[in-house]
């Protein structure tokens, strides 16, 4: 471990929804924005199956929209990205390397002509106001790839234990929805060892708005009854049960926002997105998993940062923002290969991600991650015995870079102010509620996901209120992250 990284008291870490690094920060890489950023600059055309051509384009208002961008609500139009899908999309296809992105959209999701170059598109710096000041300020990570060339969960596991595990078979539960319902009931529960194992309880709290992810994936985590005090709330209080005010003073639980003010971060904080979002005026969620108006993502993220720099805990802290995959969109730059006993003879493609902190250095690095160098860089400031913490962990762990390397010696003194971004964020906020109220005629809100509209959910959706229910089912009581 580095000096650097021996002064770091605290990681956040906040892990987003399918958007490869092309569609997201590619845009720093054009000449107004950050030099040395491998972008959209560097990328080449796709072609569908007739060999038509589909250069890479910025998305544009669209005032068929009710959010700034120009992608669509309809969830039949989401990328593929499962391991078969991005197989065909990182091949060569009509001499281009990283070729057949669109041909495999068009395939999948057969989608009407506009919208058949949709994975090609890209987002520019009004559309992602708060990753454009963070980007301009701190380190911009352009080789940091999805561990594996596939979807969510594997991703995500990846993140948490450094391999992926068989979803575990929930017995008579999953048997009677089969049966009830006529259909296969897909819960995301797997079990396999977190890197969380290797701390001591005391140093780390998983924040959700959502049954918390590490729940899900690690059965050690399934015991309700332990561990209370790990998992909270990103941005709400929780009473205790009724059966503990009955024993004691009436107490609440601390959220996020509450331990950076008051200076209790712990040494691990992660952090959840919220999945689903089932307020009427807001959007569906903040997590960015398409469809999705992005700006969401962006209030999040800017609630986050703003609660982390006014914190006491804030000259020592790394925040690392970045996505479990790239959710079937292009991005121009080939997986590497990746030698380490695993399935996967390469990573999977590559993703958008920030380091953030006083102590980060303003660079763009191109030192190759993945999600595993989350978990190195963990143990290896915070396990008390790090070389016995990461033996514990699979190969690919053991050989990922940490990310002390991102880090300086000092405090940084040259950060700009970030409050303008509260405007934005503002002005966009009661633009979307507005346009989600019911119409002027007293009929339904012309906004697709408004008043009066049915809800449409997302794969992802379906499948985490499945575990929601799943997990309610095994035991966790109602109002517990």
């Amino acid at each position: 471990m580095n000096s650097a990284l021996a002064q770091i008291k605290h990681i956040v870490v906040l892990m987003m929804e399918n958007r490869s690094f092309d569609q997201m920060l590619g845009y720093l890489g054009l000449p107004d924005g950050i030099e040395g950023v491998d972008g959209i600059q560097n990328a080449q055309p796709n072609f569908d199956a007739e060999g038509n051509e589909y250069p890479p384009y910025a998305y544009g208002p669209d005032e068929t929209a009710f959010h700034k961008a120009d992608e669509p609500y309809d969830e039949s139009l989401d990328p593929c990205h499962s391991p078969a899908c991005v197989a065909e999309q990182i091949a060569e296809f009509h001499g281009v390397k990283q070729g057949g992105f669109v041909k495999n959209f068009i395939e999948q999701k057969k989608p009407p002509e506009r919208w058949k170059r949709l994975p090609m598109g890209y987002y520019t710096q009004e559309f992602v106001p708060v990753y454009d000041f963070l980007a301009h300020q701190y380190c911009v990570c352009d080789a940091w790839h999805s561990s594996i060339p596939g979807d969510t969960w594997p991703n995500r596991l990846y993140s948490l234990a450094g391999c992926e595990g068989p979803k575990v078979h929930l017995g008579l539960f999953e048997e009677l929805y089969d049966w009830i319902t006529g259909k296969t009931l897909d819960v995301p529960i797997f079990d396999v060892p977190a890197f969380t194992r290797q701390l001591e309880d005391s140093q780390w709290r998983w924040y959700s708005d959502d049954p918390a992810t590490l729940r899900g994936a690690d059965s050690h985590y399934r015991s309700f009854d332990l561990r209370r005090d790990n998992f909270a709330f990103f941005d709400r209080k929780l009473l205790e049960d009724l059966a503990a005010i009955a024993e004691s003073a009436i107490t609440a639980r601390t959220s996020f926002l509450d331990d950076a003010a008051a200076g209790k971060l712990r040494e691990v904080s992660w952090i959840d997105p919220n999945f689903v979002n089932l307020h009427v005026l807001n959007v569906i969620s903040d997590d960015d998993h398409p469809p999705a108006d992005i700006m969401a993502g962006q209030a999040l993220v800017l609630e986050l940062y703003d609660a982390l720099t006014r914190s006491p805990d804030w000259p020592d802290t790394l925040f690392v923002l970045c996505y479990d995959e790239h959710g079937g969109f292009h991005d121009h730059v080939q997986p590497p290969a990746v030698e380490d006993g695993s399935n996967y003879a390469t990573y999977g493609v590559r993703v958008p991600a920030l380091v953030i902190g006083p102590r980060v250095k303003r660079q763009v690095s191109k030192q190759l991650f993945d999600h595993t160098s989350l978990i190195k860089t963990i143990l290896l400031r915070f396990a008390a015995d790090p070389q016995r913490a990461l033996n514990q962990m699979p190969l690919r762990v053991q050989n990922a870079p940490d990310l002390g390397m991102l880090l300086a010696d000092e405090p940084r003194t040259d950060i700009d102010g970030h409050e303008q971004l509260h405007d934005t964020i503002d002005n966009w906020r009661n633009q979307s509620r507005s346009a989600r109220r019911a119409g002027q005629d007293g009929g339904p809100s012309p906004a697709p996901d408004g008043a009066g509209q049915p809800l449409r959910l997302t794969d992802l959706q379906r499948e985490f209120l499945h575990y929601v229910a799943a997990l309610r089912k095994l035991g966790l009581p109602v109002g517990r992250p």
